[in-house]
């Protein structure tokens, strides 16, 4: 027989499901990848994805959390975990009386298997079926989004809000000797009405465990993947700019929202570096990127709005080699809610890439001196309960 150890006529059950499907027309030219000149592409139908997520709260008190992909771009075929933790807004018996009660008046703590709190971008980016606030169907050219293992212990009280976490630093259980955990923080505030601002940091140091393939990627492994379909090469995430190879990561990024009906915008601004992408391997090659976007959208009604994007991105260095090469990425789309739970949106998009040397090799699995680049519309229509 179970042991009883509490009891809460008000705990609360909330379970939702989000579907997403699109078609697009995109194509592509001067693309390498993987040492093959890549086909021009056809239009045509992507996969649909789908996400469940379970909430059981404790109001006040307690929230557990977790979500699954039921289909995703990485895992087309398979169903398998993404975030799962638990919240606290007051730890339970018998730490709920004295300075334990006292200090969760200003501070909640969450522990488990989360994305991690890193810039504002979580707020308004696609992750797989779980569309509906991000009012483009891409993501930024680059988009720090990682779910990494550990805790973070967060103020709700301001007029300063602070964050501190500490991680595994990967996506997965490890236990290599010689790693340290990761750790990232944030503040942020609201200095005038309707105005959000913050200020991220992260840190990974994983090269002293002597294991080459243990990697820290902030910008690598959003485990949802992005929408633009088998352009330059395809892989889980196409399209996207994913500054280093973590094995020594510093980041930094400010975030500014600003939120005046009818009137949205979001950008931000990051820097990261990695100083020894390989590890225990001899040598210490660095790859630096600045990067930043812009995010205006324009309510015609509450129904309809338009939206923009400008993504950019600039590498100072790519796996050791200097460069002054940069990438750029213009979208422009619609949205229009079809009812309260059906969204459907239609994007017009452009990537490039500029100013890349022979010398500097692949990025992102793509050869950057031939100046690549995709363009083209895409329709994505979601539905959320």
């Amino acid at each position: 027989m179970p042991l009883e150890i509490g009891h809460y006529d008000d705990l609360s059950l909330h379970m939702s499901l989000q579907t997403v499907g699109r078609l697009q027309a995109l194509t592509q030219h001067s693309v390498v990848s993987g040492g093959v000149s890549q086909e021009n592409l056809n239009p045509g139908f992507q996969d649909p994805f789908a996400n469940l997520s379970f909430l059981a709260t404790i109001p006040d008190k307690l929230d557990v959390y977790f979500d699954l992909y039921i289909a995703s771009r990485p895992h087309p075929n398979t169903m398998y975990a993404h975030e799962g933790y638990l919240l606290f807004r007051q730890l339970p018996a018998p730490f709920d009386t004295g300075v334990w009660h006292d200090a969760f008046q200003y501070i909640n703590l969450k522990a488990g298997a989360f994305d991690i709190d890193y810039g504002d971008g979580n707020y308004t980016r696609s992750n797989n079926a779980f569309v509906q606030r991000n009012p483009l169907v891409g993501n930024p050219l680059v988009d720090p989004n990682v779910e990494e293992i550990g805790a973070e212990v967060y103020s709700i009280k301001g007029p300063v809000y602070w964050l501190a976490g500490i991680s595994n630093g990967t996506t997965t259980e490890h236990f290599d000797y010689g790693t340290e955990p990761a750790f990232h923080g944030k503040l942020w505030g609201y200095p005038i009405p309707e105005v959000r601002t913050s200020v991220s940091a992260y840190h990974a140091y994983l090269a002293g465990s002597g294991v080459t393939d243990e990697s820290s990627d902030l910008y690598s492994a959003g485990r949802s993947g992005e929408p633009f379909a088998a352009v330059f090469g395809g892989g889980d995430d196409p399209g996207s700019i994913q500054p280093q190879a973590g094995q020594d990561v510093t980041a930094f990024q400010g975030d500014v929202t600003w939120l005046h009906w009818p009137f949205e915008v979001y950008s931000n601004l990051g820097w990261t570096q990695d100083t020894n992408i390989n590890g225990p391997l001899p040598g210490d090659p660095a790859e630096r990127w600045a990067y930043g976007c812009i995010q205006p959208v324009y309510h015609l009604t509450p129904a309809l709005y338009l939206a923009a994007r400008y993504s950019l991105a600039g590498a100072e260095s790519v796996g050791g080699v200097k460069t002054d090469g940069w990438v750029d990425r213009a979208e422009l789309g619609v949205g229009y809610w079809m009812t309260n739970d059906i969204l459907l949106k239609v994007e017009g998009v452009y990537e490039q890439f500029h100013n890349f040397s022979a010398d500097t090799g692949t990025v992102d699995g793509v050869l950057a001196g031939n100046n690549p680049n995709f363009f083209g519309g895409i329709l994505e229509i979601s539905w959320s309960l």
